[in-house]
């Protein structure tokens, strides 16, 4: 009877409140009354059924694995009915192998555990093992269903294998399912976790009102998100126009693309439609509401949607500090990460950069040492981005001493990138000699500089006036470490060679580049033959300069100070006119220090 029922069973409960349906075939309608089945057999299977669902629901492997003993003690497994609850329960509680094991146990397989099968593999995570099965329930005499189809299709998205997904819907309409939603949302979201987005859309445009629902749109405004943010927007008024009722999904993602194309009016439009539908307390759409107004350095209105959340966990909190330090605020960043201490939330390794930066930004030295002291305390994993941040943070408040140490003590699993920030804390601080040498001890330990690294090197060199020492590291870019000079290198090179009062080398690196130079480069010459009085090259300097911008006044204030330190002020008076002929005005000057009237 089960049997029969369970082969002719089109399971009901697809549930989803974000991209994905999640297919349940294990839940089957509940007989409220075991009085109605008058067969033993039949009332063992179904209190049977009842306890390994009860495993699957509160994910008790122990359970499963009991209920399994006392149906093989009780020759049980010969119903396929029972076989495929067990097959079922085990992935629930997440024993792939034993529901694996379960599933190669069934002699005679039907579509509801072909099906179970494919879409526990899906759900666990491996999509090429589901995909692969799915290939051997085709060859078998067993036909899929739309849960099947539904199941295959989500596991050619998580493998981001569109071409399978292309054949699994060619069975979809095969079988004539293509008006089913669910097997439509899961293909167009195949289509777009591989980065065919117009497909996707072309897919959905055949849709009609009918074939599409909420998730339906959910999956190609996700896809936006992915590969084009600036049509987050206008997809969002086309769901709006057409009266689709949106879910906290469709609210977090539209918010994350606003953040990503910063546009404060309309987020505050999405905003008034979020209280509108009510789904203000989900914590995903509260992080990404935040979000949103952080990155469109709205501080206030970030804050108070901050401070209505119901339930802020870590990502919240660091967000909210990270927005306060990227909207200049350093202080009120490390007061919301001791707020989130004092409130029991505990920190990840970006709640610790978010304190490192802030007390870098700050020159707070003590503080940066009790946050130091936080780390240690606690005992947080090795991370390439926390150690980074701590050694900035110490070479920021002057501290190369700590620095050092901090450094030393991150043993064999110092990166490229913390070897560049310990070369650019000696330089920072007017240590080019200790830059130089722990570039030298970089190389010799075999951790190769990258582009980053050479700059930085080259600027210590500069700030040092170490000339030989900056052109054996310029000229061993190429030749020893496979980097190619940028604008930035020469840049630097012809910076130092300029103070050294070496001008005529500066102009030959220039003109040596490979590709043409910018009018910055000829500027950084112009100011050095300021210093150094030479007219000619200076005057050479300020043409090509002019040529590639007219438009930029530092050129023409280079020039006239030039002029003007020689006493040839009618030529700094020609310079004048020029910039009053081109309409070019000279940049107003500043202070830090504030007048008080």
């Amino acid at each position: 009877m089960f049997d029969r029922f369970l082969r002719n069973f089109k399971p009901k409960s697809i549930r989803s409140t974000t991209l994905h349906r999640t297919i349940t075939p294990s839940k089957f309608p509940r007989i409220q009354s075991t009085a109605l089945v008058n067969d033993p057999l039949e009332q063992q299977e179904l209190k049977y059924s009842r306890l390994l669902q009860r495993s699957g629901e509160i994910n008790s492997l122990d359970l499963a694995t009991s209920i399994h003993a006392n149906l093989i003690k009780q020759s049980l497994l010969s119903s396929l009915f029972l076989h495929n609850h067990l097959l079922i329960s085990y992935f629930k509680c997440g024993d792939t192998d034993e529901a694996l094991k379960a599933f190669e146990e069934i002699p005679i397989k039907n579509v509801v555990s072909w099906t179970a099968a494919v879409a526990g593999l899906a759900q666990r995570g491996l999509a090429g093992e589901s995909i692969a099965l799915f290939r051997s329930m085709r060859r078998s005499s067993v036909p899929p269903n739309e849960f099947t189809l539904v199941s295959a299709l989500n596991a050619c998205a998580l493998s981001e294998n569109s071409f399978e997904a292309s054949q699994v819907y060619a069975l979809v309409v095969r079988y004539g399912f293509e008006t089913n939603v669910y097997l439509s949302n899961a293909f167009v979201t195949a289509l777009v976790r591989d980065g065919r987005l117009r497909e996707a859309e072309r897919l959905f445009e055949r849709c009609d009102g009918a074939e599409r629902d909420t998730v339906s749109w959910n999956a190609l405004i996700a896809g936006y998100l992915q590969h084009s943010s600036a049509d987050v927007w206008g997809f969002w008024c086309r769901m709006v126009r057409e009266g689709v009722r949106p879910d906290a999904f469709t609210f977090s993602t539209v918010f994350t693309g606003l953040a990503e194309v910063p546009s404060l009016r309309n987020g505050g439009q999405v905003h008034a439609q979020l209280i509108k539908y009510g789904h203000g307390r989900d914590l995903c759409v509260g992080n990404s509401l935040v979000d949103m107004y952080l990155k469109s350095q709205c501080l206030i209105d970030g804050r108070k949607a901050f401070e209505e959340m119901a339930y802020k966990d870590v990502v919240t909190w660091t967000q909210m500090a990270s927005g306060s330090l990227l909207c200049g605020q350093p202080e009120m960043a490390f007061e919301l990460v001791e707020q989130m201490r004092l409130m029991g939330v505990e920190p990840n390794k970006f709640t610790l950069v978010v304190a490192f930066n802030a007390c870098a930004n700050m020159a707070a030295l003590e503080r940066g040492r009790k946050t130091h002291v936080w780390r240690v305390k606690h005992g947080f994993d090795v991370d390439e981005c926390v150690d980074n941040a701590l050694v900035d943070m110490y070479s920021k408040c002057g501290c190369t001493d700590d620095a050092w140490k901090a450094f030393c003590a991150m043993g064999d699993c110092r990166s490229t990138v913390l070897w560049t920030t310990m070369i650019t804390a000696f330089a920072q601080n007017g240590l080019p000699q200790e830059a130089l040498s722990t570039f030298d001890r970089m190389v010799e330990e075999g951790v190769e500089p990258d582009r980053i690294t050479f700059v930085c090197i080259l600027y210590a060199c500069s700030q040092g006036g170490l000339v030989d020492e900056a052109w054996r590291c310029f000229s061993s870019m190429k030749r020893e470490h496979g980097v190619d000079p940028e604008e930035d290198h020469y840049a630097c090179m012809v910076d130092l060679l300029g103070k050294a009062g070496r001008v005529a080398e500066a102009e030959e690196v220039i003109l040596s580049m490979p590709v043409e130079p910018s009018s910055l480069l000829w500027q950084i010459l112009l100011a050095a033959c300021q210093v150094h009085g030479d007219m000619e090259r200076g005057k050479r300097a300020a043409e090509r300069a002019l040529a590639l911008d007219k438009t930029d006044s530092s050129t023409y204030v280079l020039l006239s100070n030039m002029f003007a330190n020689s006493s040839d002020w009618d030529g700094a008076r020609k310079v004048r006119e020029m910039m009053v002929g081109s309409e070019v005005a000279k940049d107003p000057g500043c202070s830090w220090i504030a007048v008080n009237g």
